[in-house]
């Protein structure tokens, strides 16, 4: 079982990094962005084991966007060079497939409900990269005195 996750977070890892370097991401974001892309990673499969995707789509990103505003502070990069090769491995595009699929094969009933459902996910990843960014963008507009 521990071998089980620590080749998933592995495989995670070596997606996102690839990722990362096909989109010309400065070389020496290629490690952070993929370490976040982990993190994620693990949050997401947690909740998915305990019967919650949608909660796991959710957490797992806002794990994300939190690192990828913090590495991007650090750096003083755009946050979207670290979060958007960190989503790769947890972007639920098996439900796009699914719902296609779905529709190529008339079954509207099929595809309606899968793609519902892909589609809240993705709303929840949505949700959860806007309401990071904008704590993050209220914490860094406080004005001193």
């Amino acid at each position: 079982m521990i071998v089980k996750y620590f080749l998933e977070m592995i495989f995670c890892f070596l997606a996102a990094y690839f990722y990362a370097m096909i989109m010309n991401a400065p070389k020496k974001t290629l490690i952070y962005s993929s370490v976040v892309a982990s993190l994620g990673y693990m949050v997401y499969n947690y909740c998915v084991n305990q019967g919650s995707p949608r909660l796991g789509f959710f957490l797992g990103t806002t794990v994300i966007a939190f690192f990828g505003e913090i590495f991007a502070r650090k750096f003083k990069m755009p946050a979207t060079i670290f979060i958007f090769p960190a989503l790769i491995p947890i972007v639920p595009g098996f439900g796009l497939y699914q719902t296609i699929f779905a529709l190529v094969e008339d079954n509207i009933f099929q595809a309606l409900k899968t793609g519902v459902n892909t589609f809240l996910n993705i709303g929840a990843m949505a949700v959860a990269m806007a309401m990071v960014s904008l704590i993050a963008l209220k914490m860094g507009t406080r004005k001193t005195e």
